[in-house]
């Protein structure tokens, strides 16, 4: 069933003062230097942000999805400033990096004035002609507008379920411009597949959509001491790109002179800018109220009719299935990043998977106090491969440079050993805490369990009660405390033992109500020895 949308008048097309210009207009929130004199946590625009990359700490996106999208913007940006986009090799491309970070330690002002000075009027986000990262033909192209609660992921729209407010279709509310354009960041990246807003092109009218290239994926980030270095970090070797060189011209959206032919079938990116910053699948055009100081509407549709050739982004894990296909490793907000640093250190697994190739880049020459402060950021959403969005989340490991790069020393071979075994170990005890709990709640509840109505035996007995849910909940905060904390030492030795004191205890408390009750403690006893069972210490061979 189609839902009409409110008609949003908007008085006046914004003046020249009023389109919202991202170089200047503060938008992007960041951090600041740990321990550093100077301003604290604030927003800038994009020349401010460059110009003072090295004062400033990092990024403080609220929005993982949108610090994901807006990343991938600003290492195109940092590659174009500093000349990395056009290293012919991968020892060029090395020797220029090292010599950027080991210098002054910041991007050439007068190159970033006269990059944002060659395109001034490309980086507005209410420009009549050239909307940054938009497409304005979509204005005669749709009939009607999306409206601005579809353009929020987290607002429901449409007949979608409400999750974090209650927002309504007959009722819109504005955004702010420094908002909307995270959210439209968001949808370039993240955005939902199948229906959407139809929009006609030279006839052919279509009212659906591929999702967006990293849509309920996780992307993984090398993080370093400020944000000048956080921005060379993530930029990969020149021969992680699969597109031809010299094929076509490699450049961003806003460099282009001409918008995409959206009938057209899609090349291959053709070097680091376009793999970065063009491989959206959505087309989106905001609409701003008169002053241009908030958003009223948006047009959310399709943007090609073919989707884009295969490319394995660099800041994705990649695994390898039966079906010998490689997939990137899905966004679940119920796994913390620590889980999968086995994974980031390895460069590749037995199942052929293998870690994101920005990390692997890490293993070029870097300077000492560079090295020692390298650490990765995750950011996820956890979404289906359609329209549902669970949640988003974002994750960050301590400093472990040297667990990134290859090293012979069997002590750095035992430690990365380590990692998995005490990933297996944490994941073990929290199976045998999860299953001991079932059946102490099963063994409890069978007699009431025959009376409950509906269901056959079989579904009766395998309810497995609350405990499993609020024990896990309060285990795997611990387990990953003792993970770290091996790490820290660089020893996981005896690592089932120390995540079965953990998932035992955790056993005792969720099972403790039951405990001074006779038919309680009997169903608790018989099923705590599953848990009590991950600390014996295995016989000596």
């Amino acid at each position: 069933m189609s839902i009409e949308l409110p008609c949003v008048q908007v008085e006046s097309a914004p003046s020249a003062a009023d389109l919202y210009d991202l170089l200047t207009e503060p938008f992007v929130s960041v951090s600041p230097m740990p321990g550093a004199d100077g301003p604290g946590f604030r927003t800038v625009g994009l020349r401010e942000l460059f110009l003072e990359a090295h004062r400033i700490g990092g990024l403080a996106v609220a929005l993982p999805p949108a610090a994901s999208g807006l990343l991938r913007v600003l290492y195109a940006i940092a590659a174009r400033i500093t000349g990395l986009d056009e290293a012919e090799d991968v020892g060029e491309w090395s020797d220029r990096r090292y010599n950027l970070l080991d210098g002054e330690g910041r991007f050439d002002p007068e190159t970033v004035e006269g990059y944002f000075v060659r395109y001034s009027d490309r980086f507005r986000l209410f420009d009549v002609e050239r909307p940054w990262m938009q497409d304005p033909r979509l204005l005669g192209e749709c009939p009607t507008g999306s409206g601005v609660n579809k353009l929020v992921m987290a607002r429901p729209a449409g007949n979608n379920q409400v999750f974090f407010g209650h927002f309504t279709d007959s009722e819109q509310v504005p955004l702010p411009p420094a908002d909307a354009v995270l959210h439209l960041l968001a949808q370039l990246y993240y955005g939902p597949s199948g229906q959407c807003t139809p929009r006609t092109v030279n006839g052919q009218r279509f009212g659906n959509a591929y999702a967006g290239p990293l849509r309920k994926v996780l992307s993984y980030h090398p993080v370093g001491r400020s944000l000048f270095e956080t921005l060379l970090l993530g930029l990969p070797y020149p021969n992680r790109w699969t597109g031809e060189r010299g094929a076509a011209a490699d450049a961003c959206p806003w460099e282009r002179d001409e918008l995409p032919d959206p009938l057209a079938v899609p090349a291959a990116p053709a070097g680091p800018l376009s793999a970065l910053t063009e491989q959206y699948r959505h087309a989106v055009l905001l609409t701003p109220a008169a002053g241009g100081r908030s958003v009223v509407d948006a047009h959310i549709t399709w943007a090609l009719r073919v989707n884009r050739p295969p490319h394995e982004d660099p800041y994705l894990l990649w695994d390898e299935g039966k079906d010998l296909v490689k997939r990137p490793r899905e966004a679940d907000a119920d796994r913390a990043l620590w889980r999968d640093l086995d994974a980031l250190v390895t460069e590749s697994r037995g199942n052929s998977g293998h870690r994101p190739y920005v990390l692997s880049d890490l293993t070029s020459d870097l300077p000492q106090d560079v090295e020692d402060s390298v650490r990765v950021q995750s950011l996820g959403f956890d979404q289906d491969g359609q329209t549902r969005d669970r949640t988003y989340f974002t994750g960050s490991t301590p400093p472990l440079f040297a667990l990134l790069r290859p090293s012979d020393d069997p002590a750095d071979h035992a430690l990365r050993n380590g990692l998995q075994e005490g990933r297996d170990a944490a994941e073990k005890a929290a199976g045998r805490l999860e299953y001991a709990l079932q059946t102490a709640w099963r063994a409890y509840t069978t007699p009431f369990e025959k009376e409950r109505p509906g269901g056959t035996a079989k579904d009766r007995r395998k309810r497995g009660g609350p405990w499993p849910a609020l024990a896990a909940a309060a285990y795997w905060p611990a387990a990953e405390q003792q993970f770290w904390q091996s790490l820290a030492e660089g020893d996981f030795t005896g690592s089932i033992q120390a995540f079965g004191r953990i998932a035992l205890q955790e056993y005792d408390a969720a099972t403790a109500p039951i405990a001074a009750t006779p038919r309680g403690s009997k169903a608790r006893e018989e099923a705590r020895g599953l848990v009590r069972s991950l600390l014996r210490v295995p016989d000596c061979p």
